[in-house]
Order: C-alpha cells, then structure tokens, then sequence
C-alpha cells in the first residue's frame, strides 16, 4: 500500500494532473464471494483500509457496466486464516493497494476523478496467482474498461476545456507562481475557483484585486506564500 502511494505521489507531482484527467486504478483480488466466476470486474464505490478500519467513497457520477462493490485494503493477502475482520453488505473484495492510491490521489484528485476496478482472481484461500494469470485476467477485460474510461475523460476534458477564461488562467499562473505553491497547493488553488465559479462567476476581478494587495511582490519563502495563501483562501470561501 505505502509504495502504491509514494508512486501515485511522485507521479503527480511530475506530471500535474488537470480536472480533465483521470486515475485509473486497475489490478486483481480476491473475494469469499464464490459466486463471482474469475475474471468478475468490479467497480470499487468503497474502500476501507483493513489496519485502521477508515473508509474512502470514490463519487459514482458516471454510468458504467460493472458490480459495483467494496474493496479492503490489506498489508497482506486476505486468506481465510488472517480473518478479514469485517462485516458489510454487498459485493466485498479485497486487494494491498486500492486505500493507500486513494488516499494519495486524494490531493491531485477530486473523487470523482479517481476509479478503482478489481478483477476478480482468487477465492482468498491461499491459492497463488502467477504474474501470467493476473496479465490474462487483466487482459480479457481491458477492452471494455479502456472505452468506459475514454469516454469519461472526454466528457471530462470537454468541460475543463471551457472552464477558466484566459484572464483567469493567466491570473492563477501569476498567483501560483508569486506564492510559490507546492504541486498539491496548486491543485487546491485551482478546485477553490472552480467551486467558488460554479457559485459566483467571474473571479477574475477579485482576484486581481487580490494579487494587487497582497502580492506585489514574489513571496521571499514557501512559508510567506503558505500564509498569502490561506488568506486567499479565506477571502474565496
């Protein structure tokens, strides 16, 4: 789970995602569902980290073809001898990634951006599954998930497209650089406007008008541009 997060996290931070972009989060798991014939896909809209008990919603915005159900992330491989320890309703899987990618992702993405699907491979008795079987069992389902999510991120896109004015996306740009905002903070910015758009319009006026009281100048540190921006912030709520 810990290196699922540090690898969502070095890759956001490289490449910062957009709200046009999608995570896609597709790998094996195991259920005691016996009903579930191998290779099942199953669209995860709960995710619970099997240690600490807490849970994460991914949003189901978006039609799709799959089960829906709940995944429980695991440091180890669910069995029937560790005890999953868990009671809910519904389609139950179990994975050692899905809680750790969530909760990473969590800062680049907004939960209805970040998709988690479990195809099922083992009935969490112990059996061992070969890197071979997991690639086929991928495989066999890659078509289908590969159209449902470009659809997604068209429709996705499509919106981001339009969203901020050039005034806008040139004052953000200007705003992020003076306060010398992190990856994550940049993408904090950039959610805040969009809410705070969706409820009021126009931002470009305010925010200028902010950049003009405020940051005249560069922040000389990450923590003078930590504290502009949670007065930005304030005044935007």
């Amino acid at each position: 789970m810990l290196n699922a997060a540090v690898g969502v996290t070095s890759l956001c931070s490289a490449h910062r995602p957009g709200s046009g972009d999608i995570l896609v989060n597709i790998g094996i798991c195991g259920t005691g569902n016996i009903s579930l014939q191998k290779g099942t896909p199953v669209l995860c809209s709960k995710i619970v980290d099997i240690s600490t008990g807490k849970s994460c919603y991914p949003d189901m915005l978006f039609r799709h073809p799959f089960i829906e159900g709940t995944v429980l992330t695991s440091p180890v491989p669910v069995t029937d001898k560790t005890g999953k320890q868990f009671e809910g309703k519904g389609i139950i899987v179990s994975d050692m990634e899905a809680y750790g990618i969530f909760h990473a992702g969590s800062v680049f993405y907004q939960p209805h951006q970040m998709f988690f699907i479990k195809i099922v491979s083992d009935y969490e008795t112990g059996e061992q599954v070969s890197s071979c079987q997991a690639s086929s069992l991928v495989a066999g389902n890659a078509a289908t998930i590969a159209e449902w999510i470009k659809t997604i991120h068209d429709e996705l896109s499509a919106k981001q497209q339009f969203f901020f004015s050039d005034e806008e996306t040139a004052l953000l740009k200007k705003a992020s650089e003076y306060m010398k905002l992190t990856v994550s903070m940049q993408y904090q910015l950039n959610q805040l406007m969009k809410f705070y758009k969706l409820q009021y319009g126009d931002f470009a006026g305010k925010l200028a008008k902010f950049i003009d009281e405020n940051l005249k100048n560069p922040c000389g540190s990450k923590t003078e541009g930590k504290k502009r921006f949670d007065e930005l912030r304030k005044r935007f709520v």
